[in-house]
């Protein structure tokens, strides 16, 4: 993860509220507070002052530890609240 955050730093990113996404496998967020929302088709993510919506297909919570969470599944889009 050092590499990462050491990526996102570079390019003025908030390490503390990032994402990547991977095309027809899911996503891996960070920073979640919890999930406002949750379907197939959806998944609001709730940080500490904005949301985050993630929409796609067959879109599952995998994994949440220490507040970062993998979503499964193909996600068409995200939208930062």
């Amino acid at each position: 993860m050092k590499l990462l955050e050491q990526i996102l730093s570079e390019l003025g990113a908030d390490t503390l509220k990032s994402f990547s996404v991977v095309p027809g496998f899911g996503g891996y967020f960070r920073s979640i507070k919890g999930v406002a929302e949750y379907t197939p088709e959806k998944i609001v993510l709730a940080l500490k002052k904005n949301k985050i919506t993630v929409e796609g297909e067959n879109l599952t919570l995998a994994k949440y530890f220490e507040e970062d969470l993998l979503i499964k599944g193909n996600i068409s889009g995200v939208k930062i609240d």
